[in-house]
């Protein structure tokens, strides 16, 4: 124990020497017989224990312990003198002395328990203080708005919030009772919080929305226990994460074109639909429309004018139907509806002929006047009738045959239309023999790096040259590829056919990642893994410089067996691109369990940038998640400077569309990459 002993009588200090050193057996006793010198040992020792007698020849009375208390004001002292002064003793001890003790009338024993005592309530004192700071520290650096009520629900204290978007005054609540300072619906719910927490159930809470001045605002209050007689209430302003939420929903589930529901909300809706009409012994049809003549204005007066025709369409629908059924945009220009309670075939004719109608009138789109018809397949679904699982299939086959019939009408579902109609069966024993006669090329779209202007990789693009149509688009036949099964094999040619491009230019010297689309059926397909390997291998590309997009779509199964197929795909040193990301086929929570590194966004969200308020959201929150999770962003369909100067402020990673380049053939990419660099503006 370190001791330091500030007396100018000798007499008194050698006792007290005496006195300690009979009941220490390790102690440092350090002697000043002035003021400044206990001053000067006190700055450079740090001691356990100062013992002070109050009269010195360079101090006098209680300004020697002040002066004193200053300089050490975390060493406990302990005050000696020769008289015996309540008034005194109780000032000092008011001041911070530990104890007050009168020369002659302690012993060495007596003397040691009050030192121990002293430093250990000076001890306390300052973990108390600390304990203290840090309380309120963290008071006052919580941004949330924080609330004292007692136990019948009175506001006592009030700290304001400080991110609050919407300000709230303390004097809203001081004094009042939560009856008084809320609404009835929010005031209830607070009520049942409080008095679960004070009768300690832990933290109550609860979320609900206010209407104040400055606007309406969500909240998030929860209740705790903070004293025998108080609660604490902590209010959060969560407006900012509800709007978050509800941008990531509106991914999930809703077309972001036509602001209809996708296909996933559409099967949800389709599911509800058939588990009522199990229970109710009712009817619903399901119609698939695809609308004609409008692959032509799309080609012909560009996307912008399509995608706001779509919309229209997609207005038009939904005026012919009742809120209880629904209608959905299932991708390009396709739209599903579900009809509920339908009596009986006739019921479904007619609403089918309303959006016939209602299409067959013209659209004005700009400065355009366009016109389309539509082509619908019906089935019905009745309780213990037919498979629930493949109605939309059923409603796909009778709308091909709506198209046979001259389009612009309806046809519903029979047997007689399992066969494939007459003209896709000749496109698809075409198709059949196009590998083999080497009929399809591959076009390459450049991506070009934000940060640069270099470019860095190329998607490629599968395309046929028909000998009698001439060069066909992969609209016109990806999905019969699909759907015959030919896509694995014409997917393999695809797969090799570029990674041996891709070495070639790597060989030159021009190095750029190459991307392939993988299909549905295609990523399914079991050996999919294996032929990737083995086309690396031969090919000689590094895998680096393979890349492979998937769409959405593939993330609707979340089966073990997938993720696994991913993984693999990935440990083989390619990088893996979600297609199309935003259009809202795959869960959002899914991507986090996917090993992916490129979200590709979607050319709808980038098409009206920086324009439209929606997209601009939507664009931005796609580029913040990207960012968040680390994954490279490409932004596909980027048609104009403005565009690229959104995506560029956002931090987007990479660019490609028409601005930099369209599709090319390999011969005039390698011109291209020649150069090396394209600029934007």
């Amino acid at each position: 124990m370190k001791i330091l002993l500030v007396e100018d009588n000798q007499g008194d200090a050698r006792l007290l020497d005496i006195m300690l050193r009979e009941v220490l057996t390790a102690c440092t006793l350090t002697h000043a017989d002035t003021l400044a010198k206990a001053i000067s040992h006190a700055c450079l020792v740090q001691f356990d224990i100062i013992l002070l007698d109050l009269s010195l020849p360079d101090s006098q009375g209680s300004g020697t312990f002040w002066r004193l208390h200053e300089v050490v004001s975390d060493v406990p002292i302990v005050v000696m003198t020769g008289h015996d002064d309540e008034v005194l003793a109780n000032e000092l001890a008011q001041a911070g002395a530990q104890d007050y003790l009168v020369k002659g009338s302690v012993d060495g024993r007596w003397l040691l328990r009050v030192m121990r005592y002293a430093i250990e309530r000076k001890r306390a004192e300052l973990q108390l203080r600390q304990s203290e700071a840090k309380v309120r520290a963290l008071y006052e650096a919580v941004p949330d708005l924080l609330l004292f009520l007692d136990l019948e629900g009175r506001f006592l204290e009030c700290k304001p919030a400080k991110d609050f978007q919407t300000h709230i005054e303390p004097e809203h609540f001081l004094g009042k009772t939560i009856h008084e300072a809320l609404p009835q619906g929010v005031a209830d719910q607070a009520m049942l919080c409080l008095e679960k927490a004070v009768v300690g159930k832990g933290i109550a809470s609860f979320e609900y929305q206010m209407t104040l001045p400055q606007g309406i605002s969500n909240y998030e209050s929860r209740f705790i226990r903070a004293s025998e007689d108080q609660v604490l209430c902590i209010v959060r302003d969560i407006s900012e994460s509800k709007r978050t939420q509800q941008q990531l929903h509106f991914l999930a589930h809703y077309d972001t074109l036509t602001g209809l529901p996708n296909r996933l909300l559409f099967n949800e809706s389709l599911h509800q639909a058939q588990t009522h009409a199990n229970r109710t012994s009712d009817t619903i049809a399901v119609m698939f429309i695809d609308l004609d003549r409008f692959k032509n204005i799309n080609d012909t007066l560009g996307h912008g004018i399509g995608d706001k025709l779509l919309q229209q369409v997609g207005n038009r629908i939904a005026l012919c139907i009742r809120e209880s059924d629904t209608v959905a945009r299932m991708g390009g220009d396709e739209f599903a509806v579900v009809l509920v309670d339908v009596r009986e075939e006739s019921d479904a004719a007619i609403v089918a002929e309303k959006i016939i109608d209602a299409l067959r009138l013209p659209f004005v789109v700009g400065d355009h006047e366009v016109f389309v018809g539509a082509s619908i397949g019906i089935t019905l679904y009745r309780p213990g009738h037919g498979d629930r699982d493949v109605l939309l299939e059923k409603a796909d086959v009778a709308m091909y045959h709506a198209k046979e019939r001259g389009r612009n009408n309806y046809q519903f579902y029979s047997s007689e239309m399992d066969a494939v109609a007459y003209e896709r069966l000749v496109m698809e024993n075409h198709l059949r023999h196009a590998l083999d006669r080497n009929e399809f090329i591959l076009y390459y779209q450049p991506q070009i790096a934000v940060e640069g202007g270099n470019v860095t990789a190329v998607e490629t693009l599968l395309r046929w040259q028909h000998p009698e149509r001439g060069l066909v688009a992969p609209g016109e036949f990806i999905s019969l590829l699909e759907e015959s099964g030919l896509i694995v094999p014409v997917g393999k040619w695809v797969l090799k056919t570029a990674c041996q491009q891709g070495r070639v230019w790597y060989d030159a010297g021009t190095p750029v990642r190459v991307a392939v689309n993988l299909s549905v059926r295609q990523f399914k397909h079991q050996g999919l893994v294996d032929d990737v390997a083995e086309i690396l291998a031969e090919s000689g590309l590094p895998p680096e410089l393979l890349e492979l997009e998937l769409t959405e779509s593939m993330f609707m199964d979340s089966a073990t067996s997938d993720v696994n197929k991913l993984t693999q795909l990935k440990a083989l040193g390619v990088s893996l691109a979600i297609d199309d990301f935003g259009t809202g086929a795959s869960s959002l929570a899914y991507l986090k369990d996917f090993p992916v590194d490129t979200l590709k966004i979607c050319q709808s969200f980038v098409l009206n940038l920086p324009h439209n308020n929606d997209d601009n959201a939507i664009a931005s929150a796609v580029l913040g998640l990207a960012q968040a999770m680390n994954f490279t962003s490409i932004a596909e369909g980027v048609e104009n400077a403005q565009q690229a100067d959104f995506l560029r402020e956002r931090r987007c990673d990479y660019f490609q569309g028409y601005l930099f380049s369209k599709p090319l053939p390999v011969e005039e990419l390698d011109l291209l990459l020649s150069g090396g660099k394209l600029q934007d503006s």
